[in-house]
């Protein structure tokens, strides 16, 4: 399992972004908000989760280790996919919509 990535950002996208970490390229899918926190940083630090299915491996990245939390806490709602929790989890932090 990949929990935490340390690297250079060499792409960005809409959705994701390419992490160079020791010549190894990750895509790491991010929220709308940690995506907007990007253009300034050239290296960053995530804590990740990896999510496996049958024949796709997606991996979620986040700036700290609550902003995870939350994720999973969102993706582990019955109905509520990955994708969903990322967007969800954009909103704000578990305390902000609370």
């Amino acid at each position: 399992m990949i929990s935490y990535l340390n690297g250079k950002i060499i792409i960005k996208k809409d959705k994701f972004i390419i992490l160079d970490v020791n010549g190894v390229g990750y895509k790491v899918f991010l929220s709308k908000k940690t995506l907007a926190k990007l253009p300034e940083i050239k290296t960053l630090k995530l804590f990740c989760f990896l999510n496996v299915k049958e024949n796709i491996m997606d991996l979620y990245g986040f700036l700290n280790h609550k902003e995870l939390e939350f994720f999973e806490i969102l993706d582990n709602i019955r109905g509520v996919g990955p994708k969903a929790a990322l967007e969800i989890s954009s909103l704000g932090s578990l305390e902000s919509i609370k």
